[in-house]
């Protein structure tokens, strides 16, 4: 929390705050009742986090305090509320949020309160700034550094492992010399995943058909990763599933698909699938790789309402809803003369093995 060094009157019949419902009136507003002697987390509607600390909030003879919020996610909701315009400089916003005592009261705020909106982009740029009303609009100004976010954190490493590991063999949604890895988490489950990453040429050895599958595909096997922890694999598959939001999914090739048809329509395919044991379970894991909360944290003194924005030259506030694709590596060189799979070559075959075995036994 950031030290105030005075109590700051928190009112909606003060002066600044009669103008600011002039802004974002058209918005739903999302009412919740606080008790000002506890600490009390609030989940709006649209997933933000406001953390209000035991005694931030006080008002006369202890009575709970009833607070207002709105908010604005996409670029409809921006327009819809006013909140479009800033004086000619354009900011690409994350999204806005509005928070303000209901009419009628009087409260003292004595202590910051936390805010916490979802991020919807991956950047360490954004700053939060303070809505004021004028007379041609809503201003933002002020701005201040953001709070510290384990999600992003988490987010900048993952991008960090795909672009100095998985990036030359991998487009998101190229097929290079391996397959394109957009919305992978959504296709294969985290055991899977996991297993295959730190080793598949011992996925090879067991005879795992869709890795035989994609080894007949590629030609090769994939490079061993067998130190990476589950801590790096997970924000390894974070950062591929929030990138692959900024990719249309039916334009990815799903293998993943081809191979399951296999499997159900070529008798060897479903021969080879049936005689591979399973995975030896990991403790604590789910079929599919978990999401990480990624929230925009900041703290608040006064009402009314914040941009997570980053600048992005002039013009009016573009509202960020999917993943930034630019935020992305280069996509590799395709490579040459990969036809498509003729047939249904689901089993490892006396080459896949040596190959597996060839690169196991560098690796060690």
């Amino acid at each position: 929390m950031i030290p105030v060094l005075s109590v700051l009157a928190w009112s909606c019949n003060d002066s600044e705050a009669a103008r600011e419902p002039k802004y974002g009136a058209e918005l739903p507003t999302s009412t919740f009742v606080v008790s000002p002697a506890k600490d009390t987390v609030l989940k709006t509607p649209g997933g933000a986090l406001i953390t209000i600390p035991a005694g931030a909030l006080a008002s006369g003879e202890g009575s709970a305090v009833t607070l207002e919020v709105k908010e604005a996610y996409t670029s409809t909701e921006m327009t819809r509320g006013g909140l479009m315009h800033n004086g000619g400089e354009t900011l690409s916003s994350s999204g806005m949020i509005y928070v303000n005592v209901a009419a009628g009261q009087s409260v003292t705020i004595n202590k910051p309160l936390n805010i916490a909106i979802p991020a919807k982009d991956a950047t360490g740029e954004m700053m939060v700034y303070k809505g004021e009303a004028g007379e041609d609009g809503v201003r933002w100004t002020d701005a201040k550094p953001l709070s510290g976010s384990p999600g992003l954190t988490n987010l900048a490493a993952g991008k960090t492992l795909f672009v100095t590991n998985c990036a030359a063999c991998h487009g998101l949604k190229e097929e290079a010399a391996g397959p394109p890895v957009a919305w992978i988490t959504q296709r294969r489950d985290k055991q899977w995943l996991y297993a295959f990453t730190r080793s598949n040429a011992t996925l090879l050895w067991r005879g795992d058909g869709y890795s035989c599958y994609l080894f007949n595909r590629y030609k090769t096997p994939m490079p061993q990763y067998p130190n990476l922890s589950d801590a790096d694999l997970a924000n390894l598959y974070h950062y591929i599933d929030h990138v692959s939001h900024a990719v249309d999914s039916n334009s990815v090739l799903n293998l993943k698909s081809s191979f399951d048809s296999c499997v159900k329509n070529d008798p060897n395919c479903g021969e080879v699938a049936s005689r591979v044991r399973p995975l030896p379970a990991q403790a604590g894991t789910d079929t599919a790789v978990a999401a990480v909360a990624d929230y925009y944290t900041f703290a608040v003194d006064k009402h009314g309402w914040y941009s997570v924005a980053g600048k992005a030259g002039t013009g009016i506030v573009v509202a960020a809803t999917t993943a930034n694709a630019d935020d992305l590596p280069p996509a590799p060189e395709p490579v040459p003369h990969v036809e498509p799979l003729k047939a249904c070559p689901c089993w490892c075959d006396e080459r896949a093995y040596r190959r597996a075995d060839s690169l196991g036994r560098a690796k060690h």
